[in-house]
């Protein structure tokens, strides 16, 4: 079979997973301070299951600050189990990401020889950091997968234009901000780079996935508009971000040291500028009001921009709940960054072309989150795409592949 080792491989994901989230995390949770459901996710969903409505609790005020597709895939498992089951939970996202191990594969199949792309999966399947993500309610496992899949997406596309494969982008782009709005603006740029390899036709393509993901996004924008009266394309905590953003370019690395103080420091801001207008950061009035506040701040000290977007970098990579975890995330990211800049200046120019789709996104996605809020939970999505892009070197050093 032809990708029977990658089956082998994504089902070892699979088991990894499974045996971290049902046996190692109970032991660990409390001392690395890993609440199970720590966004809300599992009780959003719990109330969607029991008809309640997108809200958590029963007669709540609906809500705005989470992205739909996460908790409705949640609540229909809860729908399956007839109650709240974080089982379930871990056991759908160890599938995923024995799934998202395979997709690495069919990508990395794309750029290099087999064993190279089947070492990339293999040191995402075990990698620890992506594993530990599954055992909790969190977004990111299915993120990962979506983001994933949009890089797929995106090489197939380059390699050869059509409306079947540019529409199929745009509706994996729709899922994906659908999940986490963050790729939001990304098919704008898409746009400029088919527009700039492929002309007239490139533009064409560009806009259809433009399209595309808009006709999947505007249901959920609709009903958020109805609901606050403000144009929220997927969810509201871009404002409160930036505050707490603020905090870590103001105070790190000197006062606060772990990610949990951040956020209570950068509440506690937000929850004060909005006093005075009587809302909440999770409205869409009080996203707004943030947003504005921010903006201003950084028109009038200009400077403080580039504090804020250091600091916040730094962050990104390692700021974490406990000291255990940021050193974990600290190392494994500065050691992955290091090996996949090395590898892509060695790489022949045909497959750092043929990654170009890829690195665009990550670049994306690396700076917009730094522009925002940089805590190590968000760069978990790197994961993949940094391994992908390491994977030539790691071969050529550990088993000599020529590069």
């Amino acid at each position: 079979m032809q990708h029977s080792i990658a089956i082998r491989i994504s089902l070892l994901a699979l088991v990894a997973s499974l045996a971290f989230s049902l046996l190692v995390f109970p032991l660990i949770s409390e001392t690395q301070r890993a609440n199970s459901d720590p966004d809300r996710f599992g009780q959003l969903a719990l109330n969607i299951a029991q008809g309640n409505g997108f809200v958590y609790e029963k007669g709540g005020a609906a809500v705005l600050e989470r992205a739909p597709l996460y908790p409705y895939i949640v609540a229909g498992l809860f729908k399956l189990t007839d109650g709240f089951s974080l089982t379930s939970v871990q056991i759908l996202q160890a599938v995923l990401h024995a799934i998202t191990s395979f997709v690495v594969y069919l990508i990395g199949l794309r750029i290099y020889t087999r064993r190279t792309a089947i070492l990339a999966q293999t040191l995402l399947a075990l990698h620890p950091i992506a594993i530990w993500y599954t055992a909790r309610i969190w977004a990111e496992t299915t993120h990962i997968l979506l983001l994933m899949l949009v890089g797929l997406a995106l090489m197939i596309l380059f390699e050869s234009l059509s409306l079947k494969r540019s529409f199929l982008v745009g509706l994996i782009f729709g899922l994906s901000c659908l999940t986490k709005s963050i790729l939001l603006l990304f098919p704008i740029l898409l746009l400029g780079f088919l527009t700039g390899r492929f002309r007239s036709q490139g533009m064409k393509h560009g806009i259809v996935v433009i399209v595309a993901m808009l006709a999947i996004i505007f249901p959920w924008t609709l009903r958020n508009f109805q609901i606050s009266r403000h144009v929220v394309p997927v969810n509201t905590s871009l404002g409160f971000n930036l505050i707490q953003g603020d905090v870590i370019g103001e105070q790190w690395p000197s006062e606060n040291k772990y990610m949990l103080d951040y956020w209570v420091a950068g509440e506690t801001r937000a929850n004060s500028i909005l006093a005075p207008y009587g809302v909440l950061w999770e409205s869409g009035k009080g996203d707004q009001i943030l947003r504005r506040t921010a903006l201003n701040n950084y028109a009038r000290e200009p400077l403080f921009l580039v504090r804020r977007f250091v600091a916040n970098f730094c962050t990104f990579w390692h700021l974490s709940e406990s000291l255990a975890k940021s050193l974990l995330f600290g190392i494994a990211q500065m050691l992955l960054v290091l090996v996949a800049c090395v590898s892509s200046v060695q790489m022949p120019g045909a497959e750092r072309r043929t990654l170009a789709p890829l690195i665009a996104l990550l670049s994306y996605y690396i700076l917009v989150n730094v522009a925002v809020m940089g805590i190590a939970r968000y760069s978990m999505p790197t994961i993949p795409f940094l391994l992908i892009i390491a994977a030539p070197l790691i071969d050529k050093v550990f088993f000599h592949r020529a590069v």
